[in-house]
């Protein structure tokens, strides 16, 4: 599904909202009042914020992070299109959202046209699922996939 740029409207943050926002990416448990003494603003105040925020679409979710170790194999998954033709995306892409083992999907410039990020059991299933998912679809040029090894870094937190 394509966006429609005309929609999209910056959302005014003032340092409040930005100094609450730093605090729930780092730790979204914190109580209303404990995030309003460390801000200054009272459990009410800091209360309709965030309500505004999850209404306006600043925050997206509120979730548990997971641990990778134990829990299979991390692949990124490089994508190319035969052609860039729109329905073909769009199915592409309504695809990829109903797979509960991608967990993120970025449309990219440059050469590639999506960058996944796959979570499975083992190679052995990511072979088959590529063989049954990608080698199928018949807009897909090539796939190009990357082992993670491990992980250096791993940062929710936007910067504001």
């Amino acid at each position: 599904m394509t966006t429609n740029i005309a929609t999209i409207t910056p959302v005014a943050l003032d340092s409040f909202d930005r100094h609450i926002l730093r605090i729930v990416q780092q730790d979204n448990q914190m109580t209303h009042a404990e995030i309003g003494a460390e801000v200054g603003l009272s459990l009410s105040a800091v209360r309709r914020r965030l309500n505004r925020l999850r209404q306006d679409g600043v925050i997206a979710k509120d979730v548990s992070l997971l641990s990778q170790d134990g829990l299979g194999v991390r692949l990124i998954v490089a994508v190319t299109f035969e052609r860039e033709i729109p329905e073909a995306i769009d199915a592409f892409v309504a695809d990829m959202r109903e797979t509960p083992e991608v967990l993120q999907v970025y449309h990219v410039s440059g050469p590639l046209d999506y960058i996944l990020v796959v979570q499975g059991p083992s190679l052995q299933w990511y072979e088959a699922w590529g063989k049954t998912v990608l080698m199928t679809n018949p807009n897909i040029r090539r796939y190009d996939t990357h082992v993670v090894w491990s992980c250096q870094k791993f940062e929710t937190a936007l910067p504001l």
